[in-house]
């Protein structure tokens, strides 16, 4: 039981410490033109997911995000094409198994925390 608060506790602090990253990185690309892509990490674009920055591309926040991972409706291939569909990522991102594999471990985690 405390092995698991602790670990509930430790992925919440990584989420909160990693908000001002992801918002920063997210207002930086909307200030930039369309042909600059700032590589966003795996654990920024899942929580950026998370946040919801990726609805208005019908990808949901929060714990519909989570309700869409768990029924096979979002994975990490979907994510990763929608943030280079919006110039969050380089389009050979999508070829890149360790950072989809990334991504993917990130999406399954959550249900965990």
């Amino acid at each position: 039981m405390k092995t698991s608060i602790f670990i509930s506790l430790s992925a919440l602090t990584l989420f909160l410490v990693a908000t001002p990253t992801s918002a920063n990185e997210i207002s930086a690309i909307n200030q930039t033109s369309t042909d600059s892509i700032v590589k966003i990490t795996p654990f920024d674009l899942v929580y950026g997911a998370y946040r919801g920055y990726f609805t208005d591309s019908g990808i949901p926040g929060y714990a519909n995000l989570i309700a869409a991972v768990n029924a096979g409706r979002v994975n990490a291939e979907d994510l990763v094409e929608e943030a280079i569909a919006l110039g969050r990522l380089a389009p050979e991102t999508i070829n890149n198994r360790a950072y989809l594999n990334s991504v993917a471990g990130l999406l399954d985690s959550l249900d965990t925390n």
